[in-house]
């Protein structure tokens, strides 16, 4: 997950997402007058900050900061989207906060990074310490997701199973729970937050063929795969797909035309300080 060109050309599901919850969401952030200063978790390459998330955020916004905690992807981030008013740096959300940064953060937001986090109470209080009082927070992540069933399948074959022996370490939290909404609405409140939402959106994306498809299957491996077995795992993680009806294809070549079609649940909270 540290190919920043290749995240950047292969994230469409994600960008859709988080435009998506933008546009419904966004219109309810109450943002304050005066300068304001803006954070935005998990940013991965940069490109959904400026390129979406900047267009929502109003003109009085005197510094947006993307931060994740991949170096790679903060390098790529400055040199390819920083500005005057936007930079990148690189903050483990599960980490003790630099004291600096706390109540820095008018608004916080997060788009597909709080699945990746096991220690989901941590981040959440630090979130809550990097607000401001007053402050709002729009974080949305993923629960059930037929990728993470799919790390399963593989880390239990002989083939992959020493790859993938730690594959229960990079599924969400709530992949396994019917009402996840319940369970972090109860998490924030208990934290501080108040004028807690919390939504589990069923959602369904189509992949337009398969190079879309490989891309963001390469771009979110969490696994370091040998380069020489790369291909071959692709096409062993293409056939579990097949077996959960993810993946509509005739034959078992993956070089075919496909249909992928995921239907996933995306969790969506948004609280205030």
């Amino acid at each position: 997950m540290n190919n920043a060109e290749l995240y950047q050309r292969s994230n469409i599901l994600q960008k859709r997402d988080a435009l998506e919850c933008l546009e419904e969401y966004g219109k309810r952030i109450k943002w304050k007058n005066g300068r304001i200063k803006i954070l935005d978790i998990g940013c991965g390459d940069g490109s959904v900050t400026v390129d979406i998330l900047k267009k929502f955020i109003p003109n009085n916004c005197e510094k947006l900061i993307g931060c994740d905690i991949s170096e790679n992807m903060i390098q790529f981030a400055n040199e390819h989207h920083a500005s005057d008013h936007t930079s990148f740096m690189v903050l483990d959300i599960e980490e003790d906060m630099p004291s600096e940064l706390r109540e820095s953060f008018d608004n916080v937001f997060s788009f597909y990074t709080l699945q990746w986090v096991k220690h989901q109470e941590v981040a959440f209080t630090n979130i809550y310490n990097l607000l401001k009082k007053g402050g709002e927070c729009l974080l949305a992540f993923l629960g059930h997701m037929p990728v993470f069933d799919v790390y399963r399948v593989l880390s239990r074959s002989t083939k992959w199973k020493s790859w993938l022996k730690d594959a229960e370490r990079f599924i969400s939290p709530y992949h396994d729970n019917q009402n996840p909404e319940k369970i972090v609405k109860q998490m924030m409140t208990s934290i501080g937050f108040t004028s807690v939402e919390v939504e589990c959106l069923e959602k369904t994306f189509i992949f337009p063929d398969l190079d879309a498809l490989k891309g963001l299957v390469t771009s979110v491996n969490p696994f370091e795969i040998p380069k020489d077995l790369e291909e071959d795992f692709l096409l062993d993680y293409f056939n579990v797909l097949r077996d959960m009806h993810v993946i509509d294809h005739e034959s078992s070549n993956v070089d075919g035309p496909i249909k992928a079609t995921f239907n996933y649940r995306l969790i969506v909270a948004k609280g205030r300080k």
